[in-house]
């Protein structure tokens, strides 16, 4: 079961800067996926991660990936129809690109500063939402001046508990016979109570 948790992270001007080359990534891809008509991840791989490198070199390596994943999924959403022009500042987090700590209320990013650690603000879903932390997606509102980023987690289970000794009957309703039991028992539409004669 996955669950997402929403925490606030400082107005970081590093964000900000990884977050617009990220995108700048993100739309090297989407130009070359519609006038290529490709939104296969392996060729627009090999259509522009040089490209991206050379023209963005401070976004590491992993990011141009993610960047590369996100293009290829708008492109195939569109089917190639309409050109895609990328404004939002975000960033998709993998488990290669980030680490949540919830006992410190902590968060590891991978920037175009290298890997930084970042406070989040206290949220009573840290403690309630406990698991594997898969990804996240950080966003920005540079009109409010605000970052957020939603991390998913995968929570466990929950554990079944069985009841040993319990007896479960299914029930069948019908015309002929009222009622039919799953251990084969018939009870036909006649009363079987004579109090309830007529009443039923």
């Amino acid at each position: 079961m996955f669950r997402t948790i929403k925490l606030k992270l400082p107005y970081d001007r590093t964000l900000i800067e990884t977050a617009k080359q990220f995108r700048g990534a993100t739309q090297i891809v989407l130009d070359y996926g519609f006038e290529n008509k490709v939104f296969n991840k392996n060729k627009l791989n090999k259509g522009t991660y040089k490209t991206v490198r050379e023209t963005i070199p401070a976004l590491p390596s992993a990011l141009v990936q993610t960047a590369r994943d996100m293009a290829s999924e708008a492109l195939k959403r569109t089917n190639l129809e309409k050109k895609i022009k990328r404004k939002s500042l975000t960033i998709r987090y993998d488990n290669r690109t980030f680490k949540f700590h919830p006992d410190s209320h902590t968060i590891s990013l991978t920037t175009v500063q290298g890997r930084l650690v970042y406070p989040v603000a206290h949220s009573p879903l840290i403690d309630k939402y406990r698991g594997q932390y898969t990804n996240a997606q950080l966003v920005i509102d540079e009109k409010k001046d605000r970052i957020f980023i939603m991390v998913q987690v995968n929570l466990p289970d929950k554990e079944v508990i069985k009841k040993q000794d319990v007896n479960v009957i299914g029930i069948d309703r019908g015309v002929k016979n009222i009622t039919v039991l799953s251990d084969n028992t018939f009870f036909n539409s006649k009363p079987q109570n004579p109090h309830f004669d007529g009443k039923i």
